[in-house]
């Protein structure tokens, strides 16, 4: 399932997706660590019932979106009641997501229907990915509110690029996540160009996916 939830995710636009039975569980899940997983869970409960709502109401469900201002959540009914939930930004391509979905949805459906042996354990967040974030938070917490980051102003175009970076790893959310960050960050000591490694590992924490950490690096490490 893991190797499925990827594949959709490489789509263009595409922040990540999941997978939410009919038995209310979340079968695995595959987007960016500010989605937490009672978050997910929360948000699986609701969207099957209203495909459930719409059942009884004799309504042909093949797909259900909806459309916010800074992203886009695709719904594909599966059987017995689960579905496949994908977040993307507003102008995604959906023809491209129609026929990839065209080519796995029979080996999700096929996974799903299998249980918990054929799906490979990747819940929101991995118990050592959840923990991870706990740091982060913690160290967020930390900071007086009244406190603002003193950021020299050469930096700043340069966070910005930063900031573009971050938005193809975790999505619509990188703007808040970015000004948390360098709230935290600006704490541990002057901010400088030089310092910049140090802003990276933080963000590459709240990213905690390799392959995204390495897509990241490889685009901001040329700032430094």
């Amino acid at each position: 399932m893991d190797s499925l939830l990827k594949e959709i995710n490489m789509l263009p636009g595409v922040f990540g997706c999941f997978v939410y039975t009919g038995n209310q569980e979340l079968a695995a899940a595959k987007l960016p660590p500010i989605f937490k997983e009672n978050t997910i869970k929360t948000m699986g409960n609701l969207l099957t019932r209203t495909i459930k709502m719409g059942t009884m109401a004799n309504l042909d469900m093949a797909s259900i979106e909806f459309k916010f201002d800074v992203s886009l959540l695709i719904i594909k009914p599966l059987a017995e009641g689960a579905i496949l939930v994908m977040v993307c930004e507003p102008a995604v391509n959906k023809s491209l997501i129609n026929m990839t979905l065209s080519m796995l949805i029979n080996d999700i459906q096929t996974a799903v229907n299998k249980g918990p042996a054929a799906i490979a354990q990747a819940p929101a967040q991995p118990e050592g990915g959840m923990q991870a974030q706990t740091a982060p938070a913690l160290s967020q917490a930390a900071v007086p509110k009244h406190q603002e980051a003193e950021i020299d102003a050469a930096l700043a175009p340069i966070l910005e690029q930063i900031k573009n970076a971050l938005a193809y790893a975790i999505g619509p959310i990188a703007g808040q996540v970015m000004k948390d960050i360098i709230e935290v960050w600006a704490q541990q000591g002057p901010t400088s160009k030089q310092q910049l490694p140090s802003l990276a590992t933080l963000l590459c924490q709240e990213i905690n996916d390799k392959e995204l950490e390495t897509e990241f690096m490889s685009q901001i490490r040329p700032l430094f």
